[in-house]
C-alpha cells in the first residue's frame, strides 16, 4: 500500500513547470520585414501548448457501440502580444503577413513569385524548466495568421496595448528531449 505522506509527494512531484516559463520563436515570410526573435522573446507574453485530439468512430454491434480511434484533429494557436511602436514592429508584421496572403483591395495572393505555401511557416513553442533548459519543444508546422486581434485604444488606460494572433497549422510535432 503506498504511503500517502507529504514527505513521498514532495520527493515524486520534483517542483513541476511554471507557466511563464517558455519561449516563442517563429519564421517570417521573406517578404516581411520581421522583427527579430529577442522580440517575439520579450512581446509574445501568453500562450498555451496547443491542443490536439483524436476523434472516435462509434461502431454500433447489437445495441452495443464499438470505438475506434478516429482522425487526428489540431485546434488553432493564439498568442497575446504586447504591442510596441519600434520598427520591428510586430502588430504591423503580422497584418503584412495576412495581406499577401489575401490582398485587401485585390482578395488575391499578393506577388508574382509568392503562393500559400511559402506563406506558411514553422513556429515553436519552448517551454523551459526551472532552470531555463528546454523541458518540451513543440513545432507548428506551415503557420499562418488567421485572425488578428483588436488593439484597444483607451485613454483612461495606463496598460500597455496587447492584441491576440490566431495562427492556424497543418500539424505539430513534439521533439524529444534527452
Amino acid at each position: 500500500m503506498p504511503n500517502n505522506s507529504i514527505k513521498d509527494f514532495k520527493a515524486g512531484f520534483n517542483g513541476g513547470t511554471r507557466a511563464n516559463k517558455f519561449v516563442v520563436s517563429g519564421f517570417w515570410p521573406s517578404a516581411i520585414s520581421s522583427p527579430s526573435l529577442n522580440d517575439l522573446r520579450v512581446k509574445i507574453f501568453a500562450s498555451s501548448l496547443p491542443r490536439n485530439e483524436v476523434g472516435t468512430i462509434s461502431i454500433p454491434y447489437r445495441g452495443r457501440a464499438y470505438y475506434l480511434p478516429g482522425d487526428r484533429q489540431y485546434s488553432v494557436w493564439a498568442v497575446d502580444v504586447y504591442d510596441d511602436s519600434n520598427d520591428r514592429n510586430i502588430w504591423r508584421a503580422f497584418n503584412k503577413w495576412k495581406e499577401l496572403m489575401d490582398g485587401h483591395e485585390t482578395h488575391q495572393v499578393s506577388g508574382n513569385n509568392f503562393s500559400y505555401s511559402n506563406l506558411q511557416k514553422t513556429w515553436r513553442i519552448r517551454q523551459l524548466d526551472l532552470n531555463g533548459n528546454d523541458l518540451r519543444v513543440i513545432e507548428l508546422f506551415n503557420c499562418w495568421p488567421s485572425e488578428i486581434g483588436a488593439l484597444t485604444l483607451d485613454m483612461g488606460s495606463v496598460e500597455p496595448s496587447v492584441f491576440r494572433v490566431t495562427l492556424t497549422f497543418d500539424y505539430l510535432k513534439i521533439q524529444s528531449i534527452n
